[in-house]
């Protein structure tokens, strides 16, 4: 029972390794702009699917092989596009894709106006490897078709020339020429970086160029042509660059050479710096064209040609051949041949490349339609993924894909008190998740989903999340909460908050809020109250801060206004109403007088409005322009009373300066006013009745403006 359950437990974590394998890949045609696209399948080639559309204009085409990095992002390079306007003329592109986070991008667009490489452009790519991580996190790459080297600093984000490609004097013109290298630099067991060249050899000048390999050590970026080719066209020419490594030895093939001129395998001694030809393609059913070249785990060489294999009418050349070398016999077996067929619709497809010796011993490569699938030991081929499409020039690449997580709109959150909050990194191929919060591990989480139902203060600071499975571990982007919630805003006032009706005051609320809500109602920042009540309020930028302390404004009601002002006398005035007190104003000067009835020493305009208990004014106001005198004026030639003593009804004759409207008052001899009439005098004697009064001795006043005639008069 234990054997047959750690057998269990080694199935299956074998199949949850396999399931984190996959398959990336490039072509540099088809997709949603026809520019070509990024690819990926599962472990075993199948269920696959379009990643992203180069748009020439925008991420270049004539796409290179990727480069799986060391920060889990993987690396690629466009021969051309990448601006707009200028189609496939423009100068190519360096992008990148992130595997833990699904995004792409593009790092740089080469042309004229590059800044870090002025006109130098037009990448190596086309299906062909043109990036090495020669150190974590230093990338080499080629431009100039392979004669320019430059380098990229993944953390750092910057760009440098390490060192340039030695020129060389051949050719057939015998000229001063580049290197130029064929494919990526090739990282060997050894430390060092090697690279073949299809130009250079030891040919005597004039020499055609028939390549050469060379040797760069990362720690000092020293460059060595370690071999050159012998000149014998039997020995291979043109290298190509696709390097497999067996034991320290290096093993590769050329375009064209050996005995029948369609190239050769050959094998590179780093050790001993010998070169020594292996095989020579055949052409036909053999072969010619050779376009990748692997190791698989059976120790043998397996590779592909573009050109040979069986012909087919509409082919006569041949599809191409997948085909076995072994070291030890030095056999060469064509495995495979790639045929066109009826039609491209359910078949392999035709001139392979791409070769990748998978993990679970097994051979995969793709073709014009999608990826194939070589069993070693059963010598089977199928069909596996396909791109629905004609796709050139494509390349593959295998993946232990580390966790992969859902990027976040937003790395930092301001989060309301008491609110919820959620957010979900959301993989699908993680076996194990933990998050710091503040750097320390929280036991309690252990999913992709951080959910706070209520926000407090202790929910705040950094957290991040660690992905882990059987390929690795991602660190995702560390995310800052942050506790959003304005402190308790003070309400200042401009004023007093008790005043009298008719009055207001402003309360204001801090500034620098989105929103406001007093208890009224109100949402601008300040509000202004004429009326009696408690007010509070809510700022908020997002959140909403706790309730203001409440504000208490008192409007007191004004009091009624005096009736009429009485001179009861002829230097006393009296306010007719129901306030408590009054202010008196002579000609609009505050008097210091508050009792209903004063005394005045001056003539002039009177006015009085009643005070309340709380001190506020009526609105309304009683007025009398009053003139104080205290000695009879003599009126014998100004003013002629008959009959006098009368029996109530007295006749009034003015002079001349008297006439016009005027008023009549009568006094008795206690000095109070008994009777007050406006009358208008001409030169005709007016009447005036004062059968009411009693009998006895009375004062008639007679007041026009500031003239003033007092008369006594007796009432019988």
């Amino acid at each position: 029972m234990r054997k047959a359950l750690l057998s269990l437990l080694l199935v299956f974590s074998i199949a949850v390794t396999h399931a984190q394998k996959q398959f990336w890949g490039t072509t540099s045609s088809g997709g949603a702009h026809q520019n070509g696209f990024i690819f990926k399948t599962d472990s075993i080639g199948n269920n696959l699917e379009i990643i992203h559309s180069f748009e020439s204009a925008v991420d270049g085409e004539n796409i290179g092989a990727l480069l799986l990095a060391s920060n889990n992002k993987l690396y690629g390079l466009a021969a051309s596009g990448g601006r707009p306007g200028a189609g496939a003329f423009g100068g190519g592109t360096f992008f990148e894709y992130d595997l833990d986070t699904d995004r792409f991008r593009v790092v740089a667009r080469f042309g004229p106006d590059n800044t870090n490489f002025p006109n130098v452009f037009t990448p190596r790519a086309e299906g062909v490897p043109g990036l090495t991580e020669v150190s974590p996190g230093l990338l080499y790459g080629l431009l100039q078709q392979g004669q320019y080297v430059f380098s990229y600093n993944i953390n750092t984000g910057v760009f440098g020339h390490p060192f340039d490609l030695p020129l060389y004097q051949g050719g057939t013109t015998n000229s001063t020429l580049h290197n130029r290298l064929a494919e990526a630099f090739y990282k060997a067991a050894d430390g060092n970086l090697y690279a073949a060249s299809p130009t250079n050899s030891s040919c005597p000048i004039p020499n055609p160029n028939m390549g050469s390999i060379i040797q760069v050590k990362p720690a000092t970026n020293a460059l060595t042509i370690r071999h050159k080719s012998s000149c014998l066209v039997d020995a291979g020419f043109i290298y190509n660059g696709r390097f497999a490594e067996v034991s320290g030895k290096l093993y590769s093939t050329t375009q064209l050479g050996g005995v029948n001129n369609k190239g050769v395998i050959f094998e590179y001694n780093i050790a001993a710096n010998t070169y020594t030809k292996l095989h020579d393609f055949a052409g036909g059913v053999y072969a010619y064209e050779p376009s990748s070249l692997v190791v698989g785990k059976n120790g043998k060489l397996y590779g592909t040609a573009h050109g040979g294999g069986v012909p087919e009418p509409n082919l006569p050349s041949g599809g191409g051949i997948l085909y076995e070398f072994d070291l030890t016999t030095n056999t060469f077996v064509n495995k495979h041949n790639f045929l066109i067929e009826n039609s491209w619709v359910g078949g392999m497809g035709t001139f392979p490349s791409g070769l990748v010796a998978s993990t679970n011993g097994k051979i995969y490569g793709v073709t014009e339609f999608g990826v194939f699938e070589y069993n070693t030991v059963t010598e089977e081929a199928r069909v596996a993924g396909r791109f629905n499409d004609r796709g050139f020039a494509p390349s593959l690449l295998q993946v232990c894909r580390k966790p992969a997580y859902q990027y976040p709109a937003a790395l930092t959150y301001d989060i309301c008190k008491d609110a919820a909050f959620s957010l979900d990194l959301s993989s699908t191929n993680a076996t194990s998740v933990t998050w710091k919060h503040n750097g320390v591990l929280d036991a309690s989480r252990t999913t992709t989903l951080l959910s706070i139902p209520s926000f407090d203060a202790d929910d705040a600071g950094t957290w991040q999340c660690t992905l882990t499975n059987e390929c690795g571990t991602t660190v995702a982007q560390t995310i800052t909460l942050s506790l959003n919630q304005p402190s308790q805003p003070a309400i200042t006032p401009s004023g007093p908050t008790t005043f009298c009706a008719g009055e207001n005051v402003t309360l204001s609320a801090p500034d620098g809020f989105h929103e406001y809500a007093w208890s009224n109602g109100e949402t601008t920042r300040a509000i202004e109250v004429s009326e009696s009540g408690a007010f509070s309020v809510i700022v908020s930028n997002g959140c909403e801060s706790p309730a203001s302390n409440v504000t208490t404004v008192t409007v007191n009601a004004l009091p009624a206004a005096p009736v009429k002002i009485e001179a009861p006398s002829f230097n006393i005035l009296k306010a007719i109403g129901t306030s408590a007190s009054y202010a008196w104003t002579l000609n609009d000067v505050l008097l210091n007088a508050h009792t209903a009835e004063i005394n005045v020493t001056q003539s002039g305009t009177y006015t009085v409005r009643g005070i309340s208990a709380d001190g506020c004014l009526s609105s309304g106001f009683a007025s009398l322009s009053f003139i104080v005198t205290a000695m009879e004026v003599d009126a014998k030639d100004a003013v002629v009373v008959y009959p006098n003593p009368s029996r109530g009804v007295v006749h009034v004759q003015v002079s001349n300066n008297l006439r016009g409207q005027a008023e009549v008052s009568v006094f008795d001899t206690m000095g109070s006013l008994v009777f007050s009439q406006g009358v208008r005098f001409d030169d005709e004697a007016s009447t005036i009745n004062l059968e009411g009064l009693p009998s006895g001795l009375y004062h008639l006043m007679l007041r026009k403006g500031e003239n003033l005639v007092l008369k006594k008069i007796v009432l019988r």
